[in-house]
């Protein structure tokens, strides 16, 4: 729920008063996100225990604290080196395993709406690339494919665990998610033919969309379309439990 949103996600980074989203309508405004995360570390009743314990890590891990940490007025628990705030970030996937695949608009029809590779050719792309399990869903807006693809794997170990390989052979290639903010950098008019988003075939003279993607972490939760975060929920790969 915290990360549905940057505007949400955005509230909590820019200081002032906020309210507690485990608490609901019956929430009353804390001073800062301090006063959020003692209370949700400590919370009113048994009842919603877990509901506020997923809010303190969720918050620590967008202010870049250290949810291992008793939370105390001191607030030693706030200071955590750069790498850790990374990894902890890193470490909040969202659930089912998700890969998160930019590129695949492939041009505009006639009637100027933007179209792109379909579920069945990304499925098929996917398996020829050597990946098996992952269920494509392209997503789609007013003007047509929104040029990103949902490849959502199994809510199992095996399923995370060929998440993680498809995100790490992307990543290989320099075409993960600092690749995509490199590609994206770089683009302008007449992009469809910048080599950092379009390959050719030596043999066949073919151009072919060049994927970029990477594992869905707490961050990512707006890329996805609304169904889909719904039905979503964020694990923590450090707490994954094999035998689930």
């Amino acid at each position: 729920m915290l990360n549905e949103s940057a505007a949400q996600r955005r509230s909590y980074l820019e200081g002032g008063r906020v309210p507690c989203l485990a608490c609901g309508r019956s929430s009353k405004d804390f001073a800062d996100v301090h006063g959020l995360v003692m209370h949700a570390y400590n919370p009113p009743n048994v009842d919603s225990f877990i509901d506020h314990l997923g809010l303190h890590k969720a918050l620590c891990v967008l202010m870049g604290w250290d949810y291992t940490k008793v939370p105390e007025n001191s607030k030693a628990y706030q200071s955590l080196l750069p790498d850790l705030v990374q990894a902890s970030r890193e470490d909040l996937i969202i659930w089912p395993p998700t890969v998160i695949i930019h590129n695949t608009a492939t041009g505009r029809k006639k009637d100027g709406r933007a179209e792109g590779l379909g579920n069945k050719e990304m499925d098929k792309k996917i398996s020829e690339l050597g990946f098996a399990g992952g269920k494509s869903k392209s997503l789609y807006g007013k003007e047509g494919h929104l040029g990103l693809t949902l490849i959502k794997f199994a809510n199992s170990p095996a399923g995370l665990k060929e998440a993680e390989r498809l995100a790490d052979f992307l990543e290989r290639q320099d075409h993960g998610r600092i690749g995509w903010l490199h590609a994206r950098a770089n683009q302008s008019v007449g992009s469809d033919n910048s080599p950092l988003l379009v390959e050719t075939d030596n043999r066949t003279g073919e151009k072919r969309r060049i994927l970029y993607g990477y594992l869905a972490i707490s961050s990512d939760m707006d890329e996805l379309d609304s169904d889909s975060r719904k039905r979503a929920s964020l694990k923590s790969k450090r707490e994954f439990d094999p035998s689930d």
